[in-house]
């Protein structure tokens, strides 16, 4: 029995809605493996060391805290990519997106980014940074991390999302979805 006309067009139909979907998860699962159209992350440099937090009053006593280093080769592909020069871990969007993974709870106790490489500059947009990297250049990212944590517990940090723009005029921005971890930290028994 042949198909009608109205059947083929509601198949076709059908077929071509799975096949977008597909692409989708596709594109997805590439993120998630760090296949990026227009972007190249390389850890080129990864360690932690733990020290001590001193408190100047005596009755307080000192706090323990692990140091974390990830220095980040981030080259632009295809075209010119925005970076923002931030880093969080909560909601509100920044540059490199962060968590601290551990035995115990552990908080951030301060975070920064600094960002270096032939031909990168910095374009300031209202009060946001950016590093502008050109096509084909790459741009070396410092990240440095300092969390407060329990001793005789393990921690590292985990760059979850890395965001970025193709233009400063986009509104949304593009994600970078391979995670990056750092090297693990054991806090000793004793401050």
């Amino acid at each position: 029995m042949e198909r009608t006309k109205a059947e083929n067009k509601k198949l076709l139909k059908d077929l071509t809605a799975q096949l977008k979907e597909l692409q989708t998860k596709l594109a997805h699962a590439l993120k998630l493996e760090g296949k990026d159209a227009n972007i190249e992350v390389k850890i080129t440099k990864n360690y932690a060391r733990y020290r001590k937090i001193v408190t100047k009053r005596r009755e307080v006593p000192d706090v323990p805290a692990g140091q974390f280093y990830l220095t980040l080769e981030i080259t632009a592909k295809q075209g010119t990519v925005f970076i923002p020069l931030s880093i969080a871990s909560g909601k509100k969007t920044a540059g490199f997106m962060y968590q601290i993974e551990g035995t115990a709870e552990g908080t951030i106790d301060t975070a920064s980014v600094e960002v270096k490489g032939d031909g990168v500059t910095q374009v300031t947009v209202g009060t946001l940074l950016f590093a502008k990297i050109p096509t084909g250049k790459t741009a070396r990212f410092t990240l440095e991390l300092m969390i407060r944590g329990a001793l005789k517990k393990k921690y590292k940090i985990v760059i979850t999302r890395l965001n970025y723009k193709l233009a400063l005029t986009e509104t949304r921005y593009q994600q970078y979805l391979k995670e990056l971890h750092s090297d693990d930290l054991t806090f000793p028994d004793r401050v």
